[in-house]
């Protein structure tokens, strides 16, 4: 059975504010008069001290059922008495009659004070009443869709239906988050959070956003397990909050500024950091991004409060992290072909190579995620070329072993004959190479010593870039002709 689309009251609200005809047309006071048994205004004072002289600002006035008194927090008592006496003036200037309820100071700012005036419902405008009934509205439908979603899950009772139901909550949410943000078109993000006094279109939506992030908020607090993580992280995510990313972030990038490191690196280790702030952004980072993001300012937060934050300490995280960028994999190629330079010869390259290679096989990578998943993983990416690497070293060296004059006093060895052609050959040596009959490290040297000592009915010479070509290319007929041969030395070792 098809899964019930309970964010529809969503959908209805959004259409009664862009359409506010729908709902102006109805009397909202009795449904704002059950949420709440009183109604009054609060009138906000901002005392300042300027030139010796106490000067006030008084906000418009926000009504008792307006998102933002919530997060009042006022003092009972501990009045400032140089600011108190100015009340008896703001009350005359505000046109107060008899209606003016009390009064209570901020407990975060010693300077502001609040006023409450009782009013009734109807007194305000119908913008005002609309912009409640928008908020009231969506906090009751909030608080539905939780107890459902918690039913359903519990009813679910599979990992697999679960996350499949939690996957298509995220999808929904999501959409509908993108869908306002795209409406209401603010200047920055923080403009979602910021109301205007005139309870507009605007205001409304923005509510309703808000709404909508706290069900998101919901979802990664109470199913953590079950998310899709390559869903787009929400702004605001619980997440962020719960490892102080945005902290640490900033700790990070500031010791880094003021660092030696090299340029190079610090571009490189910029781009995870750089990224993350795209989390202010709606819909730009997924969860997996996320995580892999932020385990990164971790580890360099804790190399910073180590004190080891050097180039090499930079570099090793990366890799630990597998941070499988491009641009990593050109700055450690770049300085190993530097060091190679420095070499006097392509035996010393090799050998060399070979060291570096045994380095990178054996090094830690402790991240099975990746930072580019179309990529493979930055260990695989630098012993793959340094694989190759090798291989291109070691034919330039039998091409000038190859070129090297034969002594005129030196009489040429001789050579074995064999009855398989060139291309038989070749693929008899790679059954001895692959069944370690012939247990040689270096491909390349093996290949070498047949050519220099083998020849066949047809040439006395064979070329080492022939044997190479038809050693990794093996056509049916010459893997036939040499399986006759087989079977023959087999039926050898029975009589």
């Amino acid at each position: 059975m098809k899964a019930k689309y309970i964010l529809e009251n969503y959908d209805r609200i959004i259409k009664e504010i862009k359409n506010p005809q729908i709902i102006f047309s109805n009397d909202l006071a009795p449904f704002l008069k059950k949420s709440s048994s009183q109604s009054y205004l609060i009138h906000q004072v901002d005392f300042s001290l300027r030139n010796n002289e106490i000067k006030y600002a008084v906000r418009k006035p926000i009504h008792n059922l307006h998102p933002r008194v919530p997060k009042l927090k006022f003092k009972a008592s501990e009045s400032i008495p140089e600011f108190e006496q100015y009340i008896p003036a703001i009350v005359n200037e505000l046109n107060f009659t008899n209606n003016l309820a009390s009064w209570r100071w901020c407990a975060k700012n010693k300077n502001t004070v609040y006023l409450f005036q009782d009013c009734e419902i109807e007194d305000l405008n119908q913008e005002q009443r609309f912009f409640l009934y928008c908020y009231h509205t969506l906090k009751k439908e909030n608080y539905k869709i939780k107890q459902i979603d918690k039913e359903r899950i519990f009813k679910l009772n599979s990992k697999i239906k679960s996350e499949e139901f939690i996957h298509q909550k995220q999808y929904a949410l999501e959409n509908l988050a993108q869908r306002l943000v795209k409406e209401i078109n603010p200047e920055k993000v923080s403009k979602l959070y910021q109301f205007s006094d005139d309870y507009d279109k605007t205001d409304c939506l923005k509510i309703t956003y808000i709404y909508v992030q706290k069900l998101q908020r919901f979802i990664e607090k109470e199913y953590k397990n079950y998310l899709n993580v390559n869903a787009p992280i929400p702004y605001g995510s619980i997440f962020a909050k719960e490892f102080e990313i945005c902290k640490k972030l900033e700790e990070v990038k500031s010791i880094l500024l003021k660092s030696n490191i090299d340029p190079e690196i610090l571009k490189l280790v910029y781009e995870p950091l750089l990224k993350i702030e795209t989390l202010n952004i709606p819909g730009k980072l997924t969860y997996v991004e996320f995580n892999y993001c932020a385990k990164i300012i971790k580890e360099l937060h804790k190399q910073i409060e180590a004190d080891i934050l050097t180039e090499v300490a930079i570099l090793d995280c990366l890799f630990y992290l597998n941070f499988n960028s491009l641009q990593l994999f050109k700055y450690l190629t770049t300085n190993l072909l530097q060091d190679l330079e420095l070499l006097e010869n392509n035996t010393q390259k090799i050998n060399n190579l070979f060291r570096i290679l045994k380095i990178y096989n054996q090094k830690q990578s402790g991240n099975t995620v990746k930072y580019k998943p179309n990529l493979p993983p930055i260990k695989k990416q630098i012993i793959g070329w340094i694989e190759e690497e090798i291989v291109y070293l070691n034919r330039i060296v039998e091409q000038e072993t190859n070129q090297l004059p034969t002594p005129t006093h030196k009489k040429e060895d001789f050579k074995f004959l064999t009855s398989f052609s060139v291309a038989q050959l070749s693929f008899f040596t790679k059954i001895l190479v692959e069944t370690n009959i012939i247990n040689h490290r270096i491909q390349a040297d093996v290949i070498r010593f047949i050519a220099r000592n083998f020849k066949t009915m047809n040439t006395d010479n064979i070329a080492v870039e022939s044997l190479r070509t038809k050693f990794h290319n093996v056509e049916s007929s010459t893997k036939e002709a040499v399986n006759d041969k087989v079977i023959e030395m087999l039926k050898l070792t029975k009589d």
